[in-house]
């Protein structure tokens, strides 16, 4: 099979050799390079009538584009080269040990996202989200104690009475908070599948957000 770039002209005169590249994630990818191995489009092969293209906007004989806002257009015989030299290149890429990491990097996300889905069953119910509420309210009164006592110390000190905040208020809220949290830890005792989809929601957000950080 020649796997050599397709050749191509411009209607201005230009040469141009377009071939297919594999992406980090391992998705088909064409560039097309001029003489000088200059980048002039790049991306995925599509079909006009696919995308929505009308017939009227399409130049003579042409059936297919590559990258824009001057996007180079390709005849259906063209479109086919491309399409056999893509599938070379994606039979060569499955069958290479980078293709095999990928492949063993998909299934553990698969598996990942199972296990995700049945950790945080729980939130996805009324009942569930009943609980959840309930949870965050516990958390949020305990932050808006904390907030307050920021607010009470800052206050005091600007005052020139710290004594007043120290003797009074930070005892007050300590309490408060105190009562607050123990109030939380009954709940996730009483709930412990509710605490544990938060936890594994949270641990999932983190992990999609590093992977594609």
């Amino acid at each position: 099979m020649d796997t050599s770039p397709l050749r191509k002209t411009l209607p201005d005169g230009r040469p141009l050799s377009v071939g297919p590249s594999i992406t980090a994630f391992g998705a088909l990818h064409f560039t097309a390079k001029d003489a000088d191995g200059r980048q002039v489009a790049s991306g995925e092969l599509r079909e006009a009538v696919q995308h929505g293209v009308p017939a009227d906007q399409l130049p003579a004989g042409s059936t297919h584009w590559l990258g824009g806002p001057e996007p180079i257009w390709f005849t259906p015989d063209e479109a086919s080269q491309l399409a056999t030299l893509g599938d070379a290149v994606l039979t060569a890429f499955a069958g290479s040990q980078e293709g095999r990491n990928l492949d063993a990097w998909r299934q553990e996300q698969r598996n990942l996202a199972a296990e995700e889905a049945t950790e945080t069953a729980v939130l996805h119910t009324p009942e569930g989200r009943a609980l959840v509420a309930a949870r965050d309210r516990l958390r949020a009164k305990a932050r808006g104690i904390l907030d307050a006592d920021d607010a009470q110390r800052e206050e005091a000190y600007e005052r020139g009475d710290p004594g007043h905040y120290y003797r009074r208020q930070k005892p007050r809220n300590d309490a408060a908070h105190d009562a607050v949290k123990a109030a939380l830890n009954e709940f996730d005792e009483q709930h412990p599948e509710v605490a544990a989809a938060v936890e594994a929601a949270k641990a999932a957000a983190a992990r999609r957000f590093l992977e594609h950080d």
